[in-house]
């Protein structure tokens, strides 16, 4: 029974990929950047080994516990982004709980980061190629590792979905979690400005590392290396112990999922219009107090509102180590937050689903659909705008910066949002539905969501140019008259480049609304 669950999620998993021909394009770019990245492991680890065997092994420690780590939170971070395999839906069938548990674990090592990971595990054993018993004991330990990933996956992804049934903590979740990984980026910088201080840390951090479930497998070779008998015990107790632990939970947790699934609270009663209410009687109206309410209630929207702030703190936390320029590189904040907040609307009809048939039957012209959506995004975006385009320039001690950029992120929001308009009446791709995760990527939407948001981007900053320019031109020349030429030019170019997408969005929506509603129904 094990191997036939096997079997059939890779038959679910070369499915798709024959059903639709992005997710194999997909698939196949994913597979060679990654394959260039295990190259590159490969070798740094063999050469790493080669130079100092205990640097070499205190290396692996960490790359496996990091391994490890990962495979713990982005499942819960994507939660419910593979429910092909969800326990739920074998639940009529006669299969004993530990044989579904089983399978299930060993199903999850099909695709390409299940592989990944496990040669990534595999690859650190080439740290020890001059320590033969070393060697040995890691490609053991290696499936080990695999296999506390796997557990710790299942487990946190158990714990997530029953924690998830209840709407409130969904919604904070989803958008709490993209924290961590949104400053990786930036605690790697950090990390890189304080290498020598890191690397008198890292033998007492890979130390401390080996004893915990994410490194204890990874510890026992690094003990062999170094001839500690007692840390190899207790490495591999450790391990032992982790495998025991994890699988008695995953397996109450998976009988639990079978019998009685989780159910998802019903919001509490709504009482009176809300934004309907606030909103004139019209077509446009309506759509604009639905879309605001969709800003404020829907996960999916507050992830992009949660970019904002993250973005000042970066700019408070990182920026300053990064360049001595401060001003000039903090200014970017306003026409980066004005773009993404813009560019947050292309996915509107998308995010709509089958709620879009309301547009459709009830005869909404485009150009108030258009509008409704646009003021909507306003309201939300002009006061996230200005404060990422005042704050920078006001701390950073110079205030005559402020009107270049407010221009500049004014003006790139009224663009983005203009363009925005034509591209979410012309191009549609599956994003997730609503009640999901708001990071999760629907099977084979990667590569098509990748090309159109790209091509997007460009032409929003190809378009905002006129405002752009004049804003760098500004900063370069220190020229007071420049910026408020800035702030002028980038207020009507963007309103004029709005009112122009919002005439030409809405055309288009009215001549493909069929097309249109077919597309989203496909997308589900």
């Amino acid at each position: 029974m094990v191997a036939q669950l096997i079997s059939l999620r890779w038959a679910l998993f070369a499915n798709g990929l024959r059903r639709n021909v992005w997710q194999l394009v997909g698939v196949i770019v994913g597979a060679l950047y990654v394959l260039g990245l295990l190259a590159l492991a490969g070798v740094g680890l063999a050469a790493l080994g080669a130079y100092d065997l205990r640097l070499g092994s205190i290396v692996a420690v960490l790359a496996c516990a990091l391994m490890t780590l990962g495979w713990l939170i982005i499942p819960v971070f994507f939660t419910g982004m593979d429910g092909s395999m969800d326990p739920q839906r074998f639940a009529l069938f006669p299969i004993k709980p530990g044989t579904l548990a089983a399978g299930l674990l060993m199903a999850g090592f099909i695709g390409v980061p299940g592989v990944a990971t496990l040669v990534f595990l595999l690859l650190t054993s080439l740290a020890y190629l001059h320590a033969p018993v070393a060697l040995a004991l890691s490609v053991v330990c290696a499936l080990g590792s695999a296999l506390v990933a796997q557990l710790l996956a299942r487990t946190g992804t158990a714990v997530a979905t029953t924690f998830s049934a209840r709407r409130g903590v969904r919604e904070i979740a989803s958008v709490l979690l993209f924290i961590p990984i949104f400053f990786i980026g930036p605690a790697i910088a950090s990390l890189a400005d304080n290498a020598a201080e890191v690397g008198r840390a890292l033998p007492a951090v890979a130390g401390w590392v080996r004893f915990t479930p994410f490194g204890a497998f990874a510890g026992v070779p690094a003990s062999a290396a170094q001839h500690d008998v007692v840390g190899l015990l207790g490495c591999l107790g450790v391990g032992v112990a982790s495998i025991a632990l994890l699988w008695w939970a995953y397996s109450a947790m998976l009988r639990r999922a079978i019998v009685t699934p989780p159910r998802v609270k019903a919001a509490a009663g709504i009482k009176g219009l809300g934004w309907f209410s606030r909103f004139p009687a019209t077509p446009w109206g309506a759509v604009a107090a639905r879309s605001l309410t969709y800003w404020l209630k829907d996960p999916r929207y507050a992830a992009s509102l949660a970019i904002v702030p993250m973005l000042v703190i970066l700019y408070v936390f990182v920026i300053p180590n990064i360049s001595s320029e401060v001003p000039h590189l903090a200014l970017i904040l306003g026409p980066l937050v004005g773009m993404l907040m813009g560019f947050s609307i292309s996915a509107d009809i998308s995010y709509d689903s089958t709620a879009f048939a309301l547009h459709v039957l009830t005869g909404v012209r485009g150009v108030a659909d258009r509008v409704g959506r646009v003021v909507a995004l306003l309201i939300i975006g002009t006061p996230l705008t200005v404060l990422a385009a005042v704050i920078p320039p006001i701390f950073s001690g110079t205030p005559e910066l402020v009107p270049a950029s407010l221009g500049a992120g004014l003006g790139t929001l009224l663009v983005s949002g203009g363009l925005a308009s034509i591209a979410s009446a012309r191009w549609t791709y599956a994003v997730p539905l609503p009640g999901e995760s708001p990071f999760k990527t629907p099977q084979g939407a990667g590569a098509r969501m990748a090309l159109t948001q790209g091509v997007l981007m460009l032409a929003v900053c190809l378009t905002a140019a006129p405002a752009i320019g004049l804003f760098i031109a500004s900063l370069v020349t220190g020229s007071a008259l420049l910026g408020w030429l800035t702030l002028v030019v980038g207020l009507l170019w963007g309103a004029g480049v709005l009112l122009l997408g919002v005439r030409i969005g809405g055309r288009w929506l009215e001549a493909r609304e069929p097309e249109l509603m077919q597309a989203v129904m496909l997308n589900r």
